[in-house]
């Protein structure tokens, strides 16, 4: 779950609208930056990239230590493997292909985890990764395609992070910081290759612009969430006041 704290209020955002929201930011890249192989394999991928949230989204958890809603930033680690596991497994019986994109991507969220259970989940998806790679007679050019497909998943995943995590009302030094110097690795989509791409919210309008857009024209999402009020929660308990609360959504121009 993606959380966005207000005073009084709590706004979620679950895990597969953002992946949604990852999908319509591949379908708009510039088209150089798009590989024609395994095109449709890889656009599943995004769009399914965080299906393995679905359950967990569902019902959302409170932390007793802090008093606030877990989101994905500090789910508890064991059980979030064992729905990456599921999810991966869900894709899998789909595409197998987008399988293999969506376990590299969790290995890679995981790749400064010194955890025990951390270490055995990205031991066996690796066993995964090559046994559906040679299932799919992949050539080592195919493979070696792979690791690109990923950085493009990942480029979408953190855009679409971005303008679900951050109110457009949040002035830029005041944004999460794994934002504000520019998206993790997106220096290889800017064609000045040696700085992160730098996404902005433009101060009292819904729109968001970039230091280079990697995008063809620009577009618009719909951000899809439900406000809880902090009061009902106290009241009825998280998972109550999430079901009660109403779906809504805000749509912004992506510049």
């Amino acid at each position: 779950m993606i959380i966005r704290e207000e005073k009084d209020h709590y706004l979620f955002i679950t895990q597969h609208d953002h992946a949604y929201i990852a999908g319509e930011m591949f379908s708009n890249l510039r088209k150089e930056f798009v590989p024609d192989k395994h095109y449709e394999s890889l656009k599943f991928a995004i769009h399914q990239h965080d299906r393995a949230w679905l359950v967990p989204d569902s019902h959302p958890l409170m932390d007793d230590l802090t008093g606030k809603p877990f989101s994905f930033l500090n789910y508890p680690e064991k059980l979030k493997l064992q729905f990456y596991k599921f999810g991966i497994e869900q894709v899998n019986l789909a595409n197998s292909y987008a399988a293999i994109l969506c376990s590299m991507h969790y290995c890679s969220l995981l790749k400064h985890s010194v955890t025990e259970e951390a270490k055995v989940f990205l031991d066996r998806e690796k066993s995964r990764q090559k046994f559906l790679c040679n299932g799919l007679k992949l050539s080592q050019n195919e493979v070696e395609i792979l690791d690109y497909q990923l950085k493009i998943l990942n480029l979408c995943d953190n855009i679409a992070l971005y303008v679900c995590m951050t109110s457009p009302e949040t002035r830029k030094d005041q944004e999460h910081p794994m934002f504000v110097n520019g998206l993790d690795n997106s220096n290889f989509f800017n064609q000045y290759g040696y700085r992160g791409i730098v996404p902005t919210f433009i101060q009292g309008k819904l729109k968001v612009k970039f230091s280079y857009s990697p995008f063809e024209n620009h577009f618009d999402v719909k951000i899809a969430f439900r406000s809880v009020p902090k009061d009902l929660i106290k009241e009825v308990g998280l998972a109550t006041a999430y079901h009660d609360a109403r779906s809504n959504y805000y749509a912004l121009r992506i510049t």
